[in-house]
C-alpha cells in the first residue's frame, strides 16, 4: 500500500532509467533509512499489481522501462484502497466530504471515509476545527444535522477552494478529491463539468492557466454536487464591477449550463472563478487596471533604484498577473503557492522591495496584499531582471511551455538561461500552441506539463533547488555534450572530499559544488555586499561649503571616481537624469540617492555618502532641499539589492536617521549603520 511519500517516490524514480540513492535521498531530502523504508513500500505495492519492482545495484536505482510509460502516461490506475492519507490532508477531505454532504454524517463516516479508527478520526476533526477558524468558520456537531459547516457561505467556498488548492498540491491529491466525490456516488459530475467547460472555453476561444483551470473546474464541480447552498451575498458595488469585465457574459452563460438553478448570484461566483484562472487579459479589458500596472513599476524603480529598460514589455506581462490577483484580492480567493516560503527565503530583498512596490494594489483594493501573492509577484519581478543578464547564441533553441502562470514562466526562463547561457528560449503557455509549432523551429523543450515531441523534452518544476538543476543540467549534457563545461561530475568532488576530510552538511556541499561548476554565475553580482561594506571611512565624507545641486552630486561621488569605482561619465550621466527626469533622487526626510544605469559608467559596486551642513536645494527647488546624498553606482540588477534594502530600513527608522545626521565622523556613521543592520 502507497502512502503519499512513498508514491512521490515512485514518481521521482520513474523520471530517470537509473539514479543513485544520493541524487535520489538528496533530491526528496531523505535520509538512507527513509529510502530503504519508502522503496520497500513502493516495491511492495508494485508487486501487488504485478507491475516490476525497482532494483538497486551498485548504489544504482534502475527503473523499468515499462513502468516509467505507466506513470508517465498516468496509466497507473490508483484505487482509494491502495494509498494512505496523510494526517495533514485527512483534514481537508473531511471537510471536502461534509462541503457536499447529502445526509448528516458522523464520526463512523469519516472513519469510513479515511480507514482510520475511531479516535483517529477524532482527532482529524478536532485539527479540521482549527482550520475552520482561521477561515471564519464553524465545524460543528449536532444529534439533528450530524457534522455540518457553519459561516457564510462565501467564506464555506474560500475554505473548499483552499483545500481543492492545497490537496492538488500534494503527491495522489486529485485522487483524494474524487475520494470525496466517489463517496456519495458522484463521481462523474467531475467528468460531465470538465466537459462543459471545455467545449465551452475552446469555441470562445478563453484562455486559462492550466493548473488554477484545474483547481476550478474541481471546485466548480464540488458546487454542482452540494446540495443546500445558500444564498452569495454580492453588493451593488461588487456586481457592478463584475458586470463591467468582458469577460461577464462568459460567466453568465457558464452560470446557466453549470448551476441551472442557481440563481444569479452564480453568474457572479463564476465570473470571479474565470477571472482569477485567465491567462491572457486584453488590455481594453480593465483600463484602470492599466494604469495601476505603470504606478507599480513606477514603485518599483523608485524602491529598487532600477531603471527599467523595456518598460512597456513589463507592464503588459504585469497587467496579465495584476488582472487575476486584483480580483483574488478584492474577493478574498485563497491562492496557494509552496514555493512562498521559498521565495522569501532565497530572494529576502528582492520579495521586501517588491511588497513596498505593490502599495498602489493595497490602496486600490483596500486590502493588505498576502505573501502568497507577494511571492508571486517576486517572481514575476525576479524573472524580468533576470530576463536580460545573458547573451543568446543562435546554436540551440529551446522553447519552455508552463502552464502555471506568466510569473512563472517568466522566472523559470530566468533560471533555464542561468543553467544554459548559450540556448535562446521562448515561452509559450499551454499544450495546445505547442502542437501547432513545428518541430524544425526548435531543438529542446523545458515543460511543467508532460508533452510529446520528436525533440528531446525535459519536465522541469517552476522553481528549480540546487540539486534539481544538477539533475537538469546532467540530463541535457547527456542529450547535447557540446553544451558540457565540465570534465568531472560533482558525485566524483564529493567522493574526494570525503575521503580527505570531515563534512558536516553533505547537502550544503553539494549544492554549493553545483553552484560553482555549472551555474552561469554573474562574475560582477554574484557577492551582495553589505552596507557596512560599502559605506566606508573611504567613502563618507561631510562638508561645510554651501554648494549648488550639481557641484554636491560631484562632491558626493568623487570617493567612486577616485577609487575608480565609476568613471568620470557617470557621475555627468547622474546630473543629466536629474535634469531630464526630475528630483526623483529624492526619496524624502532630506536624502536624496543619485544614481544611473551601470552601463554608463559603472567598473564596480559601489556607495558613497556626503552630509552638507547647509541644505542643498535639488533643482533649485525649496519643496527639494537635501542634507544627505547617497551616491549608488549599480553592476547590474541585484548585487546592490541588500545593501539598499538596509539602507532603507536605517532611513525608515525616524531615531537612528536623526543618529545619522546628527553624527560628525565617518565612525559615528559607520557606528549607526551596523547598529540598524543587526535590528
Amino acid at each position: 500500500m502507497f502512502d503519499q511519500r512513498s508514491y512521490k517516490l515512485l514518481e521521482e524514480l520513474t523520471k530517470h532509467e537509473k539514479i543513485t540513492k544520493q541524487e535520489i535521498m538528496m533530491q526528496l531530502n531523505l535520509s538512507e533509512r527513509q529510502l530503504q523504508y519508502d522503496l520497500e513500500k513502493v516495491n511492495f505495492a508494485l508487486t501487488n499489481n504485478d507491475l516490476p519492482e525497482i532494483k538497486i545495484s551498485n548504489q544504482l536505482l534502475f527503473i523499468d522501462k515499462a513502468l516509467r510509460s505507466l506513470v508517465k502516461t498516468n496509466y497507473l490506475d490508483m484505487n482509494a484502497n491502495q494509498f494512505i492519507i496523510s494526517e495533514q490532508d485527512r483534514a481537508y477531505l473531511i471537510y471536502l466530504y461534509t462541503f457536499i454532504r447529502k445526509e448528516p454524517v458522523s464520526n463512523y463516516h469519516f472513519q469510513l471515509l479515511l480507514g482510520v479508527s475511531k479516535n483517529t478520526a477524532l482527532t482529524d476533526v478536532k485539527r479540521l476545527k482549527e482550520i475552520c477558524d482561521k477561515w471564519k468558520v464553524k465545524f460543528l456537531y449536532t444529534r439533528l444535522d450530524g457534522y455540518h459547516i457553519t459561516g457564510t457561505e462565501m467564506d464555506k467556498r474560500r475554505l473548499a477552494i483552499f483545500s481543492v488548492n492545497h490537496l492538488l498540491s500534494q503527491p495522489l491529491g486529485e485522487e483524494i478529491i474524487i475520494l470525496a466525490l466517489k463517496s456519495w456516488g458522484k463521481a462523474e459530475i467531475l467528468v460531465e463539468t470538465q466537459q462543459i467547460m471545455n467545449q465551452y472555453l475552446e469555441i470562445n476561444e478563453i484562455s486559462l492557466v492550466k493548473s488554477r483551470k484545474t483547481e476550478m473546474i474541481i471546485h466548480l464541480a464540488l458546487l454542482r454536487v452540494r446540495a443546500g447552498k445558500e444564498k452569495l451575498s454580492f453588493t451593488n458595488l461588487e456586481k457592478q464591477m463584475l458586470e463591467r469585465q468582458s469577460i461577464f457574459k462568459h460567466g453568465k452563460e457558464l452560470s446557466r449550463k453549470l448551476f441551472p438553478e442557481g440563481g444569479e448570484d452564480e453568474s457572479y461566483f463564476v465570473t470571479i472563478q474565470l477571472l482569477v484562472t485567465l491567462e491572457i487579459v486584453t488590455s481594453q479589458a480593465s483600463p484602470e487596471l492599466e494604469k495601476l500596472a505603470e504606478q507599480i513599476i513606477e514603485e518599483f524603480e523608485k524602491n529598487t533604484l532600477l531603471p527599467i529598460e523595456d518598460k512597456a514589455f513589463l507592464k503588459r506581462s504585469l497587467y496579465n498577473h495584476l488582472v487575476p490577483a486584483f480580483f483574488r484580492i478584492i474577493f478574498e480567493i485563497p491562492l496557494f503557492n509552496q514555493l512562498s516560503e521559498r521565495i522569501k527565503r532565497e530572494y529576502p530583498d528582492l520579495f521586501q522591495f517588491v511588497k513596498r512596490s505593490l502599495s498602489p494594489l493595497a490602496l486600490w483594493t483596500g486590502k493588505e496584499i498576502s505573501e502568497t501573492e507577494i511571492g508571486f509577484f517576486t517572481m514575476h519581478f525576479g524573472g524580468y531582471l533576470d530576463s536580460g543578464n545573458n547573451l543568446h547564441s543562435e546554436k540551440l533553441t529551446g522553447l519552455i511551455i508552463c502552464s502555471n502562470g506568466l510569473s512563472s514562466s517568466i522566472m523559470l526562463e530566468a533560471q533555464l538561461k542561468e543553467l544554459f547561457p548559450t540556448i535562446r528560449f521562448s515561452r509559450i503557455h499551454n499544450r495546445d500552441r505547442f502542437e501547432d509549432i513545428p518541430a524544425a523551429n526548435y531543438d529542446v523543450v523545458f515543460s511543467t506539463i508532460k508533452v510529446e515531441s520528436v525533440k528531446p523534452v525535459f519536465i522541469v518544476k517552476t522553481l528549480l533547488s540546487q540539486v534539481d538543476k544538477y539533475y537538469l543540467i546532467r540530463d541535457v549534457l547527456q542529450k547535447f555534450p557540446r553544451l558540457d563545461r565540465q570534465i568531472f561530475t560533482v558525485e566524483q568532488l564529493m567522493e574526494v572530499i570525503k575521503r580527505h576530510t570531515e563534512v558536516k552538511d553533505e547537502n550544503q556541499l553539494y549544492s554549493e559544488l553545483v553552484n560553482l561548476l555549472y551555474i552561469q554565475n554573474k562574475s560582477k553580482g554574484m557577492n551582495k555586499p553589505m552596507l557596512s561594506e560599502l559605506l566606508t571611512k573611504d567613502t563618507i565624507h561631510f562638508t561645510d561649503e554651501k554648494l549648488d545641486w550639481k557641484d554636491a552630486i560631484i562632491e558626493a561621488s568623487q570617493p567612486l571616481v577616485e577609487s575608480n569605482k565609476v568613471q568620470r561619465k557617470y557621475v555627468d550621466s547622474m546630473i543629466r537624469n536629474v535634469e531630464e527626469v526630475g528630483a526623483y533622487i529624492h526619496i524624502g526626510k532630506g536624502i536624496a540617492i543619485p544614481h544611473a544605469r551601470p552601463e554608463n559608467g559603472v567598473n564596480q559596486l559601489g556607495m558613497s555618502f556626503l552630509r552638507t551642513k547647509t541644505p542643498v536645494l535639488l533643482l533649485d527647488q525649496a519643496d527639494h532641499k537635501i542634507d544627505i546624498f547617497i551616491c549608488l553606482a549599480a553592476i547590474d540588477s541585484e548585487a546592490h539589492l541588500k545593501a539598499l534594502a538596509q539602507l532603507t530600513k536605517i532611513l525608515g527608522d525616524n531615531e537612528l536617521l536623526e543618529a545619522i545626521k546628527a553624527a560628525e565622523t565617518a565612525e559615528q556613521v559607520i557606528e549607526i549603520i551596523k547598529m540598524g543592520e543587526n535590528k
